[in-house]
């Protein structure tokens, strides 16, 4: 993905590891939920190393948490 804004100072994110994560900090999601391009959302963690049922009848394992808006496709 490319973000385009303008100015000359700006400096590219540095992303975080998922195994630094702590309950309680900040986090984003970008994507393009229901085909709006460009989407960002914020949040908090609240929980690590969830476990979701997926549809195929497995589990999916250390799942995060966060209380960021998300939707299909973000």
């Amino acid at each position: 993905m490319l973000v385009d804004v303008g100015g000359h100072e700006l400096k590219p994110v540095t992303l975080g590891i998922s195994r630094d994560l702590r309950v309680g900090q900040s986090c984003f999601a970008i994507g393009n939920p229901y085909g709006y391009e460009d989407t960002l959302t914020t949040g908090v963690v609240s929980g690590l190393g969830r476990e979701i049922p997926s549809p195929n009848g497995g589990a999916i394992r250390g799942a995060i948490q966060t209380d960021a808006a998300i939707n299909a496709g973000s």
